[in-house]
């Protein structure tokens, strides 16, 4: 008798986790798409991508803050740079925006790409945000006076 309780404890417990799974993924691709048509969200980078390197695993102190109104970005930079900066504190991408171009296009079922480009800040980013609908991304980071860099996060 505790055999069967057992099995069907296990066959009620497998079942259940699978079809939680399927909820929670439709969860996440509505949660998804909430997030980038209303443009508020958090990308947390994972890893970095140099052009030229090895990729480099990051903590969760880096973000991209987007929002309708402001785009904040706080991110490393490993790579190489065509001019010097002026302010030892201009290392990395650190910058606040208020004044941008924000557009989204559906690139096909289940992925967004989405281009940012800043006007206000002292250096000119254009920045590529490609998310899947698991909430996975990819950003791409690019300024004229340093080679592109990419980083592969997630989006909260």
């Amino acid at each position: 008798m505790k055999k069967f309780t057992i099995i069907i404890l296990i066959a009620t417990l497998g079942f259940s986790c699978k079809s939680g799974s399927s909820l929670s993924k439709e969860e996440t691709i509505t949660s998804m798409t909430e997030k980038i048509e209303s443009s508020s969200y958090t990308f947390i980078p994972q890893t970095a991508l140099p052009t030229s390197g090895r990729s480099v695993n990051l903590n969760y102190s880096y973000s991209l803050k987007v929002s309708k109104d402001t785009i904040s970005a706080y991110l490393p930079y490993f790579g190489r740079a065509y001019s010097a900066p002026i302010s030892p504190d201009d290392n990395g991408i650190k910058f606040t925006s208020t004044d941008f171009e924000y557009s989204v296009s559906d690139k096909r079922k289940g992925m967004w790409d989405v281009n940012m480009m800043t006007k206000d800040t002292q250096r000119k980013f254009n920045l590529i945000l490609r998310v899947g609908d698991t909430g996975y991304a990819t950003l791409t980071v690019n300024e004229n006076n340093r080679q592109p860099i990419s980083f592969y996060g997630k989006i909260e």
